[in-house]
């Protein structure tokens, strides 16, 4: 099968197209600069993976939902999409999230991620599109900048760190179950629909930052300024997912707990601490 993985060359794209040459499919990673000319080459199908955060609300709608559509519809003999969409549609409201609740998206990436949702499907027609709502994707390849790496390398360079008081909680999912999830939803009887994809546990931050400060060395949890920072407004505090659905329909579960995950994440990113 030749896939075509828009946004191949980030951090789910980059791990999706190794396993998919592992498994002897033909997977083509391309970027915002050359995804038209490698959808008007046509795939078998397409994995919809790209776009960042923009600032801009216009900039988030454009990437995730325009550019969609617009592979979509250039793409000749495509039999199957699978779109990367995220938890962070459901915005703020009552968790766990159901896959049938209201988008609400607080968020311009939430807010363009239900429009991509939307516009994918009616730009599909009949070819079969699965939707994935992952909830916090984590693992060695998360961008340096983002919380969780930041954390690992400023424990393991034994410098404090500032953080909220933690009680913020996420469903974590690590980056291995994420492309298994997409790998399931590219087999041909795999059934169309929306699932979430996580593992159904709900952790505080605080936890996370525990468990990371143990991994890197026990006295790293000294370093931990709790509560030295505020929440941030108008940020979503508690995130759970229902995954019933995956598992009952999709036939995924997550395999990988937390705790391994994250100890995976700290000798990936911090292998000589």
């Amino acid at each position: 099968m030749k896939v075509l993985v828009a946004g191949g060359h980030g951090f789910i794209g980059r791990a999706l197209c190794a396993r998919l040459r592992e498994l002897g499919h033909e997977a083509v990673a391309s970027g915002r600069g050359d995804t038209a000319e490698r959808a008007a080459e046509g795939a078998d199908a397409l994995v919809w993976a790209a776009g960042g955060r923009p600032i801009s609300a216009e900039q988030c709608v454009a990437d995730h939902a325009h550019a969609a559509v617009r592979t979509i519809k250039a793409m000749p003999g495509l039999q199957r999409i699978v779109y990367m969409s995220s938890a962070e549609a459901y915005g703020l409201q009552d968790v766990p999230f159901r896959e049938d609740a209201t988008l609400l998206g607080a968020s311009p990436l939430g807010q363009a991620k239900a429009a991509g949702e939307h516009a994918v499907a009616a730009a599909a027609g009949a070819i079969p599109v699965v939707i994935l709502r992952p909830c916090w994707v984590y693992g060695a390849g998360l961008a340096p900048s983002t919380f969780l790496p930041t954390l690992v390398n400023h424990l393991a360079h034994r410098r404090r760190y500032a953080m909220t008081p933690g009680q913020q909680t996420r469903d974590l999912i690590y980056i291995d179950d994420v492309v298994r999830a997409i790998v399931r939803a590219l087999e041909p009887d795999a059934p169309a629909g929306t699932y979430n994809i996580g593992t159904g546990v709900e952790t505080p931050v605080l936890d996370m930052a525990l468990i990371i400060a143990n991994h890197v060395r026990p006295s790293a949890i000294a370093l931990l300024d709790v509560g030295a920072r505020p929440y941030r407004e108008g940020e979503a505090f508690r995130v759970a997912l229902d995954v019933a659905r995956a598992k009952d329909v999709l036939g995924f579960t997550a395999t990988i707990d937390l705790e391994d995950g994250l100890g995976r994440m700290v000798d990936g990113l911090a292998p000589d601490r």
